[in-house]
């Protein structure tokens, strides 16, 4: 069975660890770039690198859930909402290092690994 992976790759006070939640795919009415998902939208949907697997990654647009103010002095003032505690509680966990390695490495191709 295939799953929608949403990935968060950062989280504040927690920059290091990759988040993400598996919901099976059939729960998951049809995903689109630029979806609203919880306080954020969907950023690319990349299907799994590893061909046997049906997975499909969706990566989450943080600063979409970002909201601007302007205090008294006219000073935009931005409050994120991606902390690791509100990630927990809408079911997200740390991936695991082999996890996040290959989310990184192979999804988001943000950690290139040196070849000698």
């Amino acid at each position: 069975m295939s799953s929608i992976v949403y990935v968060v790759p950062w989280a504040i006070c927690d920059t290091d660890s990759v988040y993400i939640k598996k919901v099976p795919s059939d729960e998951v009415a049809e995903l689109a770039v630029g979806d609203s998902v919880w306080d954020w939208c969907i950023k690319k949907i990349i299907p799994n690198p590893d061909k046997r697997s049906k997975d499909k990654y969706a990566i989450i647009d943080v600063y979409n859930g970002y909201e601007s103010k302007k205090n008294e002095k006219g000073i935009s003032v931005f409050s994120l909402n991606n902390s690791a505690d509100k990630l927990l509680e809408y079911g997200f966990e740390k991936a695991s290092d082999q996890e996040a390695a290959f989310i990184k490495q192979r999804v988001l191709k943000t950690d290139k690994s040196v070849k000698k």
